[in-house]
């Protein structure tokens, strides 16, 4: 897709220099209608081929929607269509209130919570807000606030005591439910003890939520701002509240926390400069180890950046022996055996061994899909703006962590990571690294027209996201 919309670029482009290069905007209103229509009718017809194929010729895992995997249509209705108009118009005024106030980052923090609610709002309460902890989407139909289900909050609902779950998660792992089953326990325990201090589903996903885009954030801006002037960080980490991803899945999802965790990893590990910030790095990698396997990610991520930028190994070794060392101290003290964890997981996911030798049509396929979801939330405006940015090649360190970034979730694509889509919520931790090239180009490209390219960039992105959350419904 990136080749494809980088010839497009270089035609667009040409046709209509003179009008861009006279206007403030970083595209010109008829690239924005070609790169819209381009973007929407290679979407279409790439699902229709697909299911044309996966109908007709060989089947594999292809959901109806691709590239997005569990998705409904839906029609927003009076009450959809008024919440969506009431969000735009707070998107418009929270933007003029952060350009005046240059994107102080409360702000943006305030603002943003406030956009992810309302476009979430959108589907309704109980769709929005209670679903996606408690519901139960298994039998087709989205179940606000159900009993029995597939969530972390239905197999919390089961715990009685979090010291023995934690202690004999070797052997309650099997029995739980399949997103419970491919994570460590702290996933299920994050949901018992938010259950514990709100009964209501829907203010454990306004927690998730509140938690995870005020470390985003703050420590999103913080990264981009080692290479970039104040403005251009603090607006990048108001862009990244805009996504679709973090307005779709960031209200109520563990995946939140996880993004946000990463991202406060990366940057105290990377561009902290003392003892301190690197024993807060360990210390963060370690629980994230014990919610997500997808931590694994970001070792390779780590160990490149020292390697390449500091030509040490040292500051990752020590990390990672931490990492190991508290692990080995919970196997002595609780019984908690992680790689025996990880291996059940993994054998859960692939059952049959690795996918390429056994299912080698499902193999290519969704490996196609685990790429597409995740450029088809980023969305045709970024994706020609990460193209351009990755042509501008420094290797500057942000730069090197986007090339590590890529280049590690795509290696774990190749080796069966994410057995089938739902990347944009499982992956979103790749977004900050896509977004870097874009700073950088934001902040080399836009001298006197920056404020008519922050706002068309910003309204851009953040109407994408009101048309997805309006006409469809994302579950897990």
């Amino acid at each position: 897709m990136l080749d494809m919309y980088a010839d497009l670029e270089t035609s667009v482009a040409a046709r209509s220099r003179e009008e861009t290069d006279a206007s403030p905007f970083l595209f010109s209103w008829r690239q924005v209608a070609i790169y819209t229509l381009v973007f929407g009718a290679f979407v279409l017809g790439l699902q229709r081929l697909l299911r044309h194929v996966c109908d007709d010729w060989i089947a594999f895992d292809c959901p109806y929607y691709w590239p997005v995997s569990i998705f409904e249509v839906r029609s927003p209705g009076i009450t959809g269509l008024a919440m969506a108009v009431i969000t735009a118009a707070v998107f418009i005024l929270a933007y003029r209130v952060l350009e005046s106030r240059q994107f102080r980052v409360v702000l943006t923090v305030i603002f943003a919570s406030l956009l992810i609610l309302g476009s979430t709002l959108i589907q309704g309460t109980d769709v929005g807000l209670r679903a996606p902890v408690a519901g139960d989407a298994r039998t087709g139909t989205l179940v606000p606030n159900s009993p029995e289900g597939q969530e972390y909050w239905h197999d919390a609902k089961t715990v009685t005591d979090p010291a023995y779950f934690f202690g004999h998660y070797n052997e309650i792992q099997p029995t739980l439910h399949s997103h419970a089953h491919t994570h460590p326990p702290g996933a299920v325990l994050t949901y018992y003890f938010l259950s514990r201090l709100f009964a209501d589903p829907a203010f454990i996903s306004l927690a998730i939520m509140l938690f995870s885009i005020t470390i985003t954030v703050i420590f999103f801006y913080r990264l981009v701002a080692t290479e970039t002037g104040e403005i251009t960080a603090r607006y990048m980490a108001f862009l990244f509240a805009l996504l679709p991803t973090v307005q779709v899945y960031y209200l109520a999802t563990i995946d939140a926390v996880i993004t946000s965790l990463l991202i406060v990893i990366l940057y105290l590990f990377c561009f902290g400069k003392s003892r301190r910030h690197l024993y807060a790095a360990a210390c963060l990698l370690t629980i994230s180890l014990l919610l997500t396997y997808v931590t694994i990610f970001l070792i390779p991520v780590l160990l490149g950046y020292e390697l390449i930028v500091k030509r040490s190994v040292k500051r990752s070794a020590a990390v990672l022996a931490t990492a190991f060392l508290a692990h080995t101290v919970l196997f002595i003290g609780t019984g908690y055996d992680a790689w025996h964890a990880f291996r059940e997981a993994s054998h859960y996911e692939n059952p049959n061994g690795f996918m390429l030798f056994v299912e080698p049509a499902n193999y290519f396929f969704t490996r196609l899909e685990d790429v597409s979801e995740i450029l088809f939330f980023f969305g045709p405006f970024l994706i020609v703006l990460l193209w351009r940015g990755m042509k501008k090649i420094e290797f500057t360190p942000l730069f090197t962590l986007t090339v590590l970034g890529i280049t590690t979730l795509l290696g774990m694509y190749l080796v069966g990571a994410w057995r089938t889509g739902e990347t944009a919520r499982a992956c979103a931790f790749i977004y900050p690294f896509m977004l870097f090239p874009i700073a950088k180009l934001l902040e080399l490209e836009t001298d006197g027209s920056t404020k008519n390219a922050r706002l068309q960039l910003a309204s851009l992105v953040f109407g994408q996201t009101l048309v997805m959350q309006a006409l469809g419904t994302y579950h897990w």
